[in-house]
């Protein structure tokens, strides 16, 4: 007999797929938001979860493979995500299974030893940067680019575009679009715009779901290291010299050094991934101190303008007197 499709719902089965999970190496993300599960003689043989548009979390019991049931669950799944009008969705999976899924009508963007990250065929990564390109009227010379989360703009910031800007005649600043921060992606993006008004080759974008988000690097969101982390930053650095780097024509990529060591970890991954085009640009120190956002939101819970004011650009501190 076949096995039964359940949904985990209740704490107590979303508790028993996180133990089925650890058998495999696998982990049960705080940002799942729908599982299923395969049901045999009462106990699961195989399980799919998702968040937002990715598929994760994917194990079938070795005495339940060549049943097909991988492709059962994807199958649920697409389903699932039509119900929600998702119809272009991604896959994170550890690269054993790549040739797997890649059967099921996936595409693989990018992979370590150990990991995979896939797109459904009707995706296209570079369909999308393409036409991201195009909205933002960015030229097609030798450009150089940051990617940041910017929660929110501090003069740390400004400093690391102005030093990229002052070297290149274009310079690209891809802000983090997970909505996954103390200030909202809208906010974030805006601060940015506001503060680097006057460095007239810079041009602001979105980052698009496929660098630093919840699909390529959700450790980033979490701050906390796993023994995922690494891998994470790798698949990150690999789709950004894979896509982003030939769509945009980038020769440099500027990093801010860092201290967080999730952030860091990311670090070393881009620079061993970019080679000569990734170049680490010491943090602005301001009295004796780095500027950080961790601080400014600190003193913006305190409410204290003054110290703020030492910290944002004018146009990052009226907007937080006012929010």
């Amino acid at each position: 007999m076949m096995p039964e499709l359940r949904e985990a719902v209740l704490d107590l089965e979303k508790e028993a797929v996180r133990e089925f999970l650890s058998a495999f190496g696998l982990r049960y993300d705080a940002d799942i938001d729908y599982t299923v599960c395969l049901i045999a003689e009462g106990r699961i043989v195989a399980t799919a979860s998702a968040s937002g548009d990715i598929i994760k979390a994917v194990a079938v019991s070795p005495d339940w493979r060549g049943e097909n049931l991988t492709g059962r669950l994807v199958s649920h799944m697409i389903a699932y995500f039509r119900r929600k009008n998702i119809f272009r969705y991604k896959l994170y999976t550890k690269a054993e299974y790549i040739d797997v899924f890649e059967s099921l009508n996936f595409r693989l963007l990018a992979a370590t030893p150990t990991t995979a990250l896939l797109e459904s065929r009707n995706g296209g990564i570079e369909a999308e940067l393409s036409a991201l390109k195009s909205k933002h009227r960015v030229p097609d010379g030798p450009a150089a680019a940051l990617v940041v989360n910017c929660n929110p703009f501090t003069l740390g910031h400004r400093y690391l575009i102005a030093q990229a800007a002052k070297k290149h005649r274009t310079v690209l600043v891809f802000v983090v679009e997970t909505d996954k921060s103390y200030f909202s992606f809208s906010e974030r993006f805006m601060l940015v715009k506001r503060g680097i008004g006057d460095l007239n080759n810079v041009i602001v974008l979105p980052s698009t779901d496929y660098v630093v988000s919840s699909f390529t690097f959700p450790d980033y969101f979490f701050k906390e290291i796993t023994e995922a982390t690494e891998e994470q930053a790798k698949l990150d650095a690999l789709i950004f010299a894979k896509y982003f780097v030939p769509v945009f024509n980038i020769e440099k990529r500027y990093l801010g050094s860092e201290t967080d060591p999730v952030t860091l970890k990311y670090n070393r991954a881009l620079i061993e991934c970019l080679k000569d085009a990734a170049t680490v640009i010491p943090r602005l120190e301001i009295e004796g101190k780095a500027v950080s956002a961790s601080l400014v939101r600190r003193l913006y819970e305190e409410k204290d303008f003054a110290g703020l004011s030492r910290l944002v650009p004018e146009t990052t501190l009226e907007y937080l007197k006012t929010r």
